[in-house]
């Protein structure tokens, strides 16, 4: 089989001397000095099978090359976000993977806030009052739990990784999508402007080496076929109009989307690398071609996460399914027009 299992690249590192743990961090959960490891997913919050086969491959994945961030994507609590559905989808789900010392922070997904109505208030409130508080609205319990890494209690932030470095060397900002576009947003013009003044601002005083963007909806992406939903469903053009004007403005490098059940790596658009992880719980849907999607022959149809490190020169990530299988791979140093590939089914990123 020419993929590598994670199992097999632990197997090099104990025939190298290096202990489980040690893959160039030191200990679990963490980095090495000049570097910066991290975990992206999304869509993860069914918290059934799929769910839990997903986070152990993170946990034994972060046992072994180590990483200080997980980033959910959003959609952290199918169906609609239930407060009493947190602790059994989320909290119970991934303990493992904290209890190694992996700081998570969340996004919200339109199913977190499935039931929510958006606030006439103007301009939107940072924090829970942006939703309408009812008895099926849940957001603010969302906002409330501190597993989930709302920094602040706020709906959108920043999150320098690793913690501490000065300038960082990764700032990754994370977006509430669903008060922003027009496919899914709960605000009646969908214009959060302050979000948007926010984001101008952070990435403008941003002196990190590498900016990233975690957020739900996609901005760009392959459409995909769904089992669940008739005929097909791609990215929210209006919110594209509102957000990627700011990040070639700004140089931001790459964008991690989550909402589409499948894995899809974008051509870079404007110099902006965008990927699709949204396959961190619910049955994959597969995504039909385009010229800008990289071709995959199974068309990003399987359960997964992407893994990257990050060093002052390079910015390297890997897409690892739900069996430790490395699907996908590969590094761009600032100012690459093209992604270099690493070998077929491996991961040197783990190292």
């Amino acid at each position: 089989m020419r993929r590598l299992r994670i199992a097999a690249a632990l197997a090099v590192l104990a025939a190298a001397g290096v202990p489980p743990g040690a893959g160039g961090s030191g200990t679990p959960g963490g980095s090495a000095p000049g570097e910066a490891r991290m975990v992206f997913v999304g869509d993860t919050g069914s918290g059934d099978r799929r769910a839990r086969r997903v986070r152990d491959a993170i946990r034994d994945t972060v046992a072994a090359a180590g990483a200080s961030h997980l980033f959910l994507l959003g959609d952290n609590v199918y169906d609609n976000g239930e407060a009493e559905r947190i602790a059994p989808r989320f909290l119970d789900v991934y303990r493992p993977v904290r209890d190694l010392g992996v700081a998570i922070h969340a996004a919200l997904g339109n199913h977190d806030v499935g039931r929510c109505d958006g606030t006439a208030r103007r301009p939107v409130p940072r924090d829970a009052s942006a939703y309408v508080p009812t008895r099926r609205c849940h957001a603010a319990a969302h906002l409330a739990t501190p597993e989930f890494g709302y920094v602040d209690g706020a709906r959108y932030y920043a999150v320098p990784v690793p913690d501490g470095g000065s300038p960082p060397l990764v700032e990754v900002f994370v977006l509430d999508s669903n008060t922003l576009g027009e496919d899914q947003t709960r605000l009646e013009d969908g214009h959060d402007a302050a979000q948007l003044a926010w984001l101008d601002r952070a990435l403008r005083e941003s002196t990190a080496r590498w900016q990233v963007v975690a957020m739900h909806h996609p901005i760009h992406s392959p459409s995909r076929r769904s089992f669940w939903i008739f005929g097909r469903r791609g990215p929210d053009g209006r919110l594209r109009a509102q957000l990627e004007p700011l990040f070639v403005e700004h140089g931001v490098d790459v964008a991690f989307q989550g909402h589409q059940h499948l894995y899809a790596r974008l051509r870079p658009q404007q110099g902006i690398r965008y990927v699709v992880t949204g396959a961190g719980s619910r049955a994959p849907d597969a995504f039909d071609p385009d010229d800008r999607t990289w071709p995959r022959a199974d068309r990003g149809r399987f359960n997964h996460f992407v893994y990257v490190r990050a060093t002052a020169d390079r910015f390297e990530y890997c897409a690892i399914d739900d069996e430790r299988v490395v699907r996908d791979g590969g590094w761009f140093a600032a100012g690459d027009v093209a992604d270099t590939a690493f070998p077929a089914g491996t991961c040197p990123a783990l190292r």
